[in-house]
């Protein structure tokens, strides 16, 4: 099977010049397009067991900057009374917080809080006394920021041969 030419050979070769360099600024933009990546979010989890649980149930200082993006918080059984919860990040400059009302047995929440490397988390559960707690499953999604992130570089044959290993 013969190739197509991709070029009429019969023109003057500033015609060919002039149809190359369009090949080429169409090439030029195809690879300029963005790129895209996933970013894993890390989980920051605990769980606290004890006869009557209150005050801090999970603690993290953060290694770089990023965002705390979403959280789920489980309780053995759903409260007779709402339980307060308190999401304090804090540093030697600044602090923030956020605060919720749990009445049922599981929510997620979505704090949104922007960390920099050093922050510490603190999450407290202030039940009211007539209410024990024996049990706070608590877990939330810390997503690094890009310049934190470690970029590796692949030749597409190279993800195809990751691609067959993991398949086998």
């Amino acid at each position: 099977m013969r190739s197509r030419e991709l070029f009429d050979k019969s023109k003057p070769i500033d015609d060919r010049l002039e149809q190359l360099e369009l090949v080429a600024s169409r090439l030029a933009r195809r690879t300029n397009t963005g790129k895209s990546a996933m970013i894993t979010p890390y989980p920051i989890s605990s769980a606290t067991f004890g006869e009557d649980v209150r005050g801090p149930v999970l603690r993290y200082m953060f290694p770089c900057d990023g965002v705390v993006s979403k959280g789920m918080l489980r309780f053995s059984r759903k409260p007779k009374i709402p339980v307060p919860i308190n999401i304090d990040i804090t540093n030697e400059e600044t602090s923030q917080a956020r605060g919720y009302i749990v009445e049922k047995q599981q929510i997620i929440v979505k704090p949104d809080l922007a960390v920099k490397a050093g922050d510490c988390l603190t999450i407290y559960i202030s039940p009211d006394e007539q209410e024990k707690v024996t049990e706070v499953w608590i877990s939330f999604l810390w997503i690094p920021s890009v310049s934190d992130v470690v970029t590796k570089s692949f030749l597409i044959e190279e993800l195809d041969n990751v691609m067959l290993e993991e398949g086998n």
